[in-house]
């Protein structure tokens, strides 16, 4: 217990080293850390979790200073969730993925705790109007066609259920896509236009997991999901950043721009143009709630 309560004191005073109200744990960045190595001061800076969870408390709590810390997996946020709430923390924070947490009812309902509404932050920030608008700054060139919007329908409906198939298989400590590699094993990388969900391929994923269309169907439907809200976020963040490159690449001759540039565009078009009045703001909103904020 002794040194329960010595890590819970040095983690309740970390906001005092950084001279802030508050420190907030989020997902992300290139390096793991385990718990023991969060606590001992380690952690990344500038990754995209931390861009889209800092223009999140900015819209509702623009009072605070605020640390955020990307320490990686979920696994460790979840670690220091219980030590959060056994110490009755009040100056730190946590905010992760939601995965499919919502769906099986795993949620952790405490003040302090934030969830995306989506899958991940990439399902709040990507949808048609986000890829055009990158697009459009870009090449400096108006969009007159409805080609991405027809694209991107066309990526959700192909990929609905393998959307099914993985959350179906996820209840179960699976999955329908990989999450360490091949996660793009469905999709046409080098396409003559744009890129194209191959159906032949989600199929035969389907004979490789043992698991019927008809079943990852009826549980789909059954549950409700809604395939961008719930597609697993790094594939549909790829996809829209695949769409974005070969657009430019094809249609403009431009070439050689980063992810990292566009996912952070993305961020910042989903808040310019998007989140305001939207159903995520109400989400979010409703959470801040909780901690006794004030909403805008």
């Amino acid at each position: 217990m002794s040194g329960f309560r010595r890590t819970i004191g040095g983690l309740s005073n970390q906001h005092l080293f950084f001279n802030v109200d508050l420190i907030v744990f989020v997902e992300g960045g290139s390096m793991q850390f385990n718990k023991e190595q969060v606590y001992a001061g380690r952690y990344s800076d500038d990754t995209e979790d931390i861009i889209f969870w800092d223009n999140i408390f900015k819209k509702f709590r623009p009072d605070l200073k605020i640390k955020f810390k990307s320490i990686g997996s979920k696994k460790t946020i979840s670690d220091i969730v219980l030590d959060l709430i056994e110490g009755e923390l009040k100056t730190v924070m946590v905010a992760m993925d939601s995965e499919f947490d919502e769906l099986l009812n795993r949620k952790t309902e405490y003040p302090g705790i934030f969830y995306t509404y989506g899958y991940s932050w990439e399902n709040d920030v990507w949808n048609q109007d986000v890829i055009k608008a990158i697009i459009e700054e870009l090449t400096a060139v108006k969009i007159e066609n409805q080609d991405i919007e027809n694209n991107f329908n066309d990526f959700l409906d192909k990929i609905k259920v393998a959307v099914y198939a993985d959350a179906y298989l996820f209840k179960d400590n699976s999955s329908f896509f990989n999450r360490k590699k091949g996660l793009m094993f469905c999709v046409d990388c080098d396409p003559v236009d744009l890129p194209l969900v191959q159906s032949i391929k989600i199929d035969d994923k389907f004979n490789e997991k043992g698991i019927t269309k008809r079943k990852a169907m009826r549980y789909g439907n059954k549950m409700g999901i809604n395939t961008l809200q719930f597609c697993y976020g790094h594939l549909l963040a790829d996809y829209c950043c695949l769409v974005v490159h070969h657009y430019l690449k094809k249609r403009h001759s431009l070439t050689n721009l980063s992810n990292a540039i566009i996912y952070r565009m993305s961020i910042k078009k989903h808040f310019d143009l998007r989140f305001d009045g939207s159903n995520l703001h109400a989400y979010y909103s409703d959470q801040f709630k909780k901690i006794g904020t004030n909403p805008n």
